[in-house]
């Protein structure tokens, strides 16, 4: 790591703090320069979120800049109890992103099934704006890099086919009907 990083990951983390309180865990990947952190959710609110720092430190291979972090909200069972699997699977979307996919990801994207996916959990993935969080998690500004913050939503090939035929709007109305949350992983398809 180096001083760019450090700053970027102190400014970062300081508007996560200042929204979620104080994370209870950090975990470094060995591969890219990326740091994973949990922050647990307060009084009332049981969902966990778990989000990176660093993805935008990485560059795609026409050396371009990443300039997305992401970010995954799940009830705080499944964060305690499926942790190296949340981990290792947001490790393996980051690496997707800058190696396979090799863009920024825009809200509304969607990656098709995936064998990476922790068991029992939808296998496609929607990237979206953070919904229900502060409107100052959705960019960061650090110098002239401008990152996003992405929600990873994982979604059932069902409703991957359902947004890529209809659109978001298609897929909102699906999960409102079905009266499903988009945090609880362990949920049935909407459709």
């Amino acid at each position: 790591m180096n001083l760019e990083f450090d700053i970027k990951r102190s400014i970062i983390l300081a508007e996560y703090i200042k929204c979620w309180g104080v994370p209870d865990t950090r975990k470094v990947c060995d591969s890219m320069p990326i740091e994973l952190y949990i922050f647990p959710g307060e009084d009332m609110d049981q969902v966990t979120r778990v989000v990176t720092i660093g993805l935008s430190s990485c560059k795609f291979s026409n050396d371009k800049a990443c300039n997305n972090e992401l970010l995954m909200v799940l009830p705080f069972d499944v964060a305690e109890d499926q942790w190296d699997s949340v981990s290792n699977y947001l490790f393996d979307i980051s690496s997707y992103i800058v190696n396979d996919l090799g863009r920024n990801v825009q809200f509304e994207d969607i990656k098709a099934e995936s064998a990476n996916a922790p068991e029992g959990w939808p296998g496609a993935i929607l990237f979206d704006e953070p919904r229900g969080e502060p409107n100052e998690l959705n960019q960061f500004y650090i110098g002239m890099q401008h990152i996003t913050l992405s929600w990873v939503v994982p979604i059932f090939s069902t409703e991957c086919d359902l947004i890529r035929s209809h659109g978001i709007d298609a897929f909102d109305s699906a999960i409102e009907s079905a009266e499903a949350s988009l945090v609880e992983v362990r949920r049935e398809s909407s459709l």
